[in-house]
């Protein structure tokens, strides 16, 4: 009696009613990508760590095995019932919600490859407590699959609440080389829109009561996909079209950067183009909403004559009035990379005019570990010919930079006075002055941070290459 009544009051206990408030639902936390948390550490000592395991996957051919989080890997964050929980995507397969406080794994569910990205949080805010609360999750294509014939199931929807699988989207053939999905989804309402590495923006519903069931698994239900590239970039880019960047929400409008050089403006209702600019290169940077209203774009040096660099961008403009300014970094070459911005730009806009700069200051690295803070809306006395060296562009005013120790393609966080930014051997914390001059804080060397960090209440969380998610005060 006593054993059927304990699992009674567990099965009751599961399905009661919680209550969630989402602190960082969705990659560099909110759908404007630019909010990171509310407060840094003042030091980097570890607090605790939790093991996030080993996998293997394929990469260029062979087989890979990899410990811990990379390139994006940023941890969600949520109150729940009082107490602070994270989400944490690892390379080997598995999304674990974690005990913020202690570290302790309180589920974890296994996908079919290894996890780069970071899931985005969906409520349905309302009815069966079951299937409310949804974190969108992409992996790679899924290990061992044949490429060109099997389903890859990249993109799924698990149970916040304990990880079970509510639905899995097939990432089917294309012109890319690849059906990974790395990016996060934006949600609009009842609806959540992303892009896919095999060139597709799909916009659907994350919600498990909308799917249906095909075969042996449920789907959800598809409401648009278009492609994100033309079939005449083909001759320069091949098959390299893969969209790995994380769409930005402006108003009803999403703004992709794709792996065809372009940025697209698409509809979130219907999914119509209405805007797009040909920038070049092979885009991978998540683009930031600045608080005049325009998007800061890293710039990887591939496909492209000039330098890579980052771009400000005005959508409410055309063509070659939409640039707004450009600043190139040197070329330098990095494991297959040759220069320019591969993380993702972040500025310190959400912190008020008592931040730096009055909020209007933005950083980036480039893959040789050169860290650059600048004001993006004050122009410097240099021009230069931008990214295909084929216009006349501005640049922003540099007020300082500093070479890391080693090259990274990780995406520094900048919250109010405080830039944290990882490298392949190590994480540094700087104080930025009212001037904009770098200050380093502290240090920690030895382990590789590809990942993007968050801060909350004077700690920071980041997932290492070493196989552990890290807490640090």
């Amino acid at each position: 009696m006593k054993k059927f009544l304990h699992l009674f009051l567990c099965l009751t206990l599961r399905h009661a009613s919680a209550e969630v408030t989402p602190l960082l639902p969705t990659y560099l936390g909110s759908f404007e990508r630019n909010y990171y948390g509310n407060k840094p550490p003042q030091k980097l000592r570890t607090l605790w760590r939790t093991s996030l395991g080993t996998g293997k996957t394929f990469f260029k051919d062979r087989i890979n095995v990899m410990s811990g989080a990379g390139w994006t890997g940023q941890p969600l964050l949520f109150q729940e019932n009082g107490k602070l929980v994270l989400i944490q995507v690892s390379l080997d397969y598995h999304v674990r919600k974690i005990d913020a406080t202690t570290g302790a794994v309180i589920w974890k569910s296994r996908l079919d490859d290894s996890i780069k990205g970071t899931p985005t949080y969906f409520d349905r805010g309302e009815g069966d407590e079951r299937t409310r609360r949804v974190l969108i999750t992409g992996s790679r294509h899924g290990f061992g699959i044949d490429l060109r014939k099997d389903s890859a199931w990249s993109l799924r929807g698990l149970s916040f609440d304990d990880g079970h699988e509510f639905w899995r989207h097939d990432t089917i053939l294309t012109d890319s080389n690849s059906r990974d999905c790395d990016a996060s989804a934006i949600v609009i309402g009842k609806k959540a829109a992303l892009p896919l590495e095999n060139g597709k923006f799909l916009i659907f519903s994350p919600d498990p009561l909308q799917s249906k069931t095909q075969g042996q698994w449920s789907l959800p239900r598809i409401d648009h996909q278009s492609l994100l590239y033309h079939k005449k970039d083909l001759p320069l880019y091949g098959n390299e079209l893969s969209c790995e960047s994380s769409p930005t929400l402006l108003g009803k409008s999403a703004y992709i950067a794709a792996g065809c050089g372009r940025i697209y403006a698409k509809s979130t209702a219907t999914g119509y183009t209405y805007w797009s600019l040909d920038v070049g290169s092979d885009l991978e940077s998540t683009m930031p909403l600045t608080n005049d209203g325009c998007l800061l774009l890293g710039i990887e040096k591939q496909f492209i004559a000039g330098q890579g660099g980052v771009m400000k961008i005005d959508p409410q403009q055309k063509g070659d009035a939409a640039v707004v300014w450009y600043l190139p970094w040197p070329d330098a070459t990095f494991y297959e990379w040759h220069g320019g911005i591969v993380g993702s730009v972040t500025l310190n806009a959400r912190y008020g005019s008592a931040a730096p700069g009055k909020g209007n200051l933005a950083c980036a690295v480039s893959v040789d570990g050169t860290l650059r803070v600048f004001d993006h809306t004050v122009f410097s006395t240099q021009t230069n010919r931008g990214p295909r060296l084929d216009r006349h562009c501005k640049q922003p005013l540099v007020l300082d930079e500093v070479k890391l120790p080693t090259g990274t393609i990780s995406t520094p966080i900048f919250v109010n006075d405080r830039i944290l930014v990882g490298y392949d051997d190590g994480l540094d914390l700087y104080r930025v002055s009212p001037r904009g001059k770098l200050e380093r804080l502290d240090r920690i060397r030895g382990k590789m941070f590809d990942a993007t960090p968050i801060v909350w209440d004077g700690r920071a969380y980041i997932a290492s290459r070493d196989g552990f998610l890290y807490c640090l005060h």
